[in-house]
């Protein structure tokens, strides 16, 4: 009987304790967090982890062109490329469609479309390059004048693809 009384003693005792330390962790005030949350309409939701860049259905149609050849295809002058080339080169855009006249076929690769050419007699010398990054939707070009590079793209992405940054090494002698 004395075990039962001493083990009902310290039961009581303990859940006395207990209701006390829980009446005062509500006392508390809790600190917010410092981080602001934004409006949720404007987030990713929680179960969305894998974000794919949406390529851009203007460009759907530049797929097609791998193997073929710019001049047959007036690819300067289809758009979206049309504005948006001239609009990246400028001044220099008369330089480059010089130096892009003779021209080996198109190639398409990972949706990236390069497109490299060069002046008639003056291959090695006088190029130009083109590559089209269709998922990022960004366009790069590269011209040489005299083996002196100069390399362009939209939105200052100095991020080169590699096929224009190995289309520049050709020129680094």
């Amino acid at each position: 009987m004395k075990k039962w009384l001493i083990v009902t003693a310290l039961l009581q005792g303990t859940f006395l304790i207990a209701c006390k330390n829980n009446g005062k962790e509500k006392a508390q005030k809790r600190r917010p967090d410092s981080v602001v949350m934004v409006n949720t309409d404007t987030m990713i939701e929680a179960t969305d982890t894998n974000i794919v860049a949406v390529q851009s259905a203007s460009w759907a149609a530049f797929e097609a062109f791998d193997g073929k050849y710019g001049h047959d295809l007036g690819l300067f002058g289809q758009e979206p490329l049309k504005d948006r080339f001239k609009a990246l080169l400028g001044e220099n855009t008369k330089a480059f469609l010089e130096r892009h006249k003779v021209t080996p076929p198109i190639q398409v690769e990972n949706f990236l479309l390069f497109s490299e050419g060069c002046r008639p007699h003056d291959c090695t010398v006088e190029e130009s390059a083109l590559v089209i990054d269709m998922k990022k939707d960004i366009i790069y070009a590269g011209l040489a004048v005299n083996k002196q590079v100069k390399l362009f793209s939209e939105r200052g992405d100095t991020a080169y693809p590699d096929r224009l940054r190995k289309w520049k090494t050709k020129f680094a002698e």
